[in-house]
């Protein structure tokens, strides 16, 4: 892995826009790493999906298109922390998978970003349509894509919301509450220890807040982490160090 400091430089809230023409695919990412063991290297994973055609897609171009959609939203690359972390995190709680995939898509697609407006503080039952999503990803957006493209983000990002467990229901979807296990806040604080952030502020950023931790409570998450042995945590007076020893990272 590379160094935290070169890892820091590195990181950055993503620009895609996979979610114009394209759902984040977590059903697609958990078949992938079922078949590819962690640590392979990164043409194995583009292998697994063209040659073998894992995914089961019925033409070639199709194959391709999904592996680089999958690319764009996970980097499918050892050399990348983020996605060393997220397959290091993935066999411990499989139930965190969905959360697990969310939040590295969330950092990369910013139309997923965008689009969280729409459903971040409504309570769990509220509908939502994929007008709802449209409109918050025009907010943003609008004038630089089509009406039938913000149209189509709408769709995909519901679907994408209901794979992350943030939604249910298939025409009429509701919103759904977040029970994020240690695993996808140990995930989420190591992303943003990558991001540049220190003691609580690990915390803080946007891909934690699709974890729905309640405001006050980032210590008390941490602590959860730190007791199930997912990041090494010490609090003395004033000062709270994170660090992640299995990941090379320290706060």
């Amino acid at each position: 892995m590379k160094s935290s400091r070169i890892a820091e430089s590195d990181f950055a809230l993503g620009t895609r826009r996979t979610t114009a023409s394209h759902t984040i695919g977590i059903p697609h990412l958990v078949e992938l790493l079922r078949e590819v063991p962690s640590g392979a290297r990164a043409e194995h994973y583009r292998d697994a999906v063209v040659d073998g055609n894992i995914l089961g897609r019925p033409t070639q171009a199709g194959r391709q298109r999904s592996v680089r959609h999958l690319r764009e939203l996970y980097f499918l690359d050892p050399a990348r922390p983020e996605f060393t972390a997220l397959r290091h995190f993935w066999d411990i709680d499989p139930s965190s998978r969905p959360l697990l995939a969310g939040q590295l898509a969330f950092t990369r697609d910013e139309l997923l970003r965008a689009s969280f407006a729409a459903i971040a503080d409504l309570r769990a039952g509220s509908s939502v349509t994929s007008a709802d999503l449209t409109a918050a990803v025009a907010a943003l957006f609008g004038s630089e894509m089509a009406e039938s493209t913000l149209g189509k983000t709408g769709r995909n990002t519901g679907a994408c919301w209901t794979q992350t467990g943030h939604l249910a229901g298939r025409a009429k979807k509701v919103r759904t509450a977040v029970n994020a296990q240690p695993t996808a806040i140990a995930y989420a604080a190591y992303l943003g220890h990558l991001a540049g952030g220190r003691g609580l502020g690990v915390l803080d950023n946007p891909w934690s807040q699709i974890l729905e931790i309640a405001p006050g409570r980032s210590l008390e998450a941490l602590r959860e982490a730190h007791t199930h042995g997912l990041l090494n945590l010490l609090v003395a007076g004033n000062v709270v160090d994170v660090s992640f020893p299995a990941l090379g990272g320290v706060a």
